[in-house]
């Protein structure tokens, strides 16, 4: 019987490191621990591992790590869901038993932690406002989820596999998208347990600004994370999709505002939890007597679709409004994690709450252009470009 070529995925069961680590260490667009390299020369070497047409991908495809120097940027890691997309695109959503034959159906890669991290190291692409962006994720031993790592990578992302999957393969999600550009979502359960990730990254304090990102669904298993992370000085920021229940009630919530330095949340979510029946200026208006209340809180980002965004600063200032782009959208998946990734780009390089906001604004309206949720990705010149064209451009 005939032996099959060893994979990067055996390298890293071999050396018990992530395929994102040895990715990584292949390619150099991390920072590899001495003992970690020092295993997974010895796996290479014990299963004469020669690299695949996907590692050769990545050497030729990560031109963003190639020309730039990361180790000086604002560094972040975005924790959370990662997944393999299949976008259909159809006339009208179908009922129960029926069958319908649509436009299209494309593959790409999606998950909200993943879009947000590309988002960010999109801004950036070029060396204006760049960031060091490392996703944590879960990732299989699956050919779908190496292609992400050279998807990834490609987009200036270090994906760094702290969980396998239980069925060893990278999640799975189906996109239906409608002509006015909504879209229904079917995905498979992911979960990251409770851990530690001082395990898997790095996180003395350095000279540089850093700032860990999760979402609402890993909140409870990042608790302790948040915690260490905070006392070594870095900027903890969530986005408050799929907040457990736990938190879904005003007092736990605006107890989150005063753990988090910015919290990203959109209008249903927050007219939800804190029982706010109203819209538009009335909307703002009663957010900002509830937030009032507090005598410490960081940022709060409320994000209204087509309408904009309005932030709440953590102090005593007014409510800014900014506007969106006036855009017909095509597919409204991602939206949300392209403002946050984008926002936290500029806010990381010293922006301004509002001014990262702005661009943000522009970035979303631009995501929703294009299918798929990482369809558009827009550099500092993109957004610049466009904001003067709309005379939004935030003044130097």
């Amino acid at each position: 019987m005939k032996r099959s070529r060893p994979t990067i995925s055996d390298v890293a069961r071999e050396a018990d490191v992530s395929v994102g680590t040895v990715s990584n260490y292949l390619n150099g667009t991390a920072n590899v621990r001495k003992a970690t390299k020092l295993r997974i020369d010895a796996a290479i070497r014990r299963l004469a591992y020669r690299p695949s047409t996907f590692a050769r991908a990545l050497s030729s495809s990560s031109v963003v790590d190639k020309e730039l120097d990361r180790s000086s940027m604002p560094r972040l890691i975005v924790v959370g869901y990662t997944s393999v997309d299949y976008m259909c695109r159809v006339d009208v959503l179908p009922h129960r038993d029926d069958r319908v034959t649509a436009h299209h159906i494309e593959k790409a890669l999606g998950g909200p932690a993943a879009n947000l991290a590309v988002a960010t190291a999109g801004v950036g692409a070029n060396g204006s406002f760049g960031v060091d962006v490392e996703l944590a994720t879960a990732l299989g031993d699956d050919p779908d989820s190496e292609w992400a790592i050279v998807e990834l990578a490609a987009k200036g992302v270090h994906a760094v596999a702290i969980r396998a999957p239980a069925n060893k393969r990278l999640s799975r999600c189906i996109v239906f998208i409608e002509p006015n550009g909504s879209r229904t979502i079917v995905n498979e359960p992911f979960e990251l347990s409770e851990m530690d990730l001082t395990d898997h990254f790095d996180l003395s304090r350095s000279d540089r600004k850093s700032c860990l990102h999760i979402e609402g669904y890993h909140l409870d298993g990042m608790r302790g994370s948040i915690g260490r992370l905070k006392e070594a000085g870095w900027l903890v920021t969530l986005h408050s999709a799929g907040l457990p229940e736990t938190v879904r009630s005003p007092s736990c919530f605006l107890q989150l505002l005063e753990e988090f330095d910015v919290v990203f949340a959109g209008d249903a979510l927050i007219r939800e939890i804190l029982d706010i029946r109203l819209s538009g200026n009335d909307l703002v208006n009663a957010v900002d007597i509830q937030l009032a209340r507090l005598e410490r809180r960081g940022a709060l980002v409320l994000t209204l679709g087509a309408m904009g965004a309005v932030v709440f600063p953590p102090t005593a200032e007014s409510p800014v409004s900014l506007a969106a782009l006036p855009v017909l959208s095509v597919d409204a998946t991602g939206a949300g994690d392209s403002f946050a990734g984008t926002f936290l780009a500029y806010y990381l390089n010293g922006a301004t709450l509002a001014d990262a906001a702005q661009y943000a604004a522009a970035s979303a309206s631009l995501t929703v252009t294009a299918e798929g949720a990482q369809g558009r990705t827009s550099s500092h010149e993109d957004l610049v470009e466009v904001l003067k064209e709309q005379k939004l451009l935030p003044t130097p």
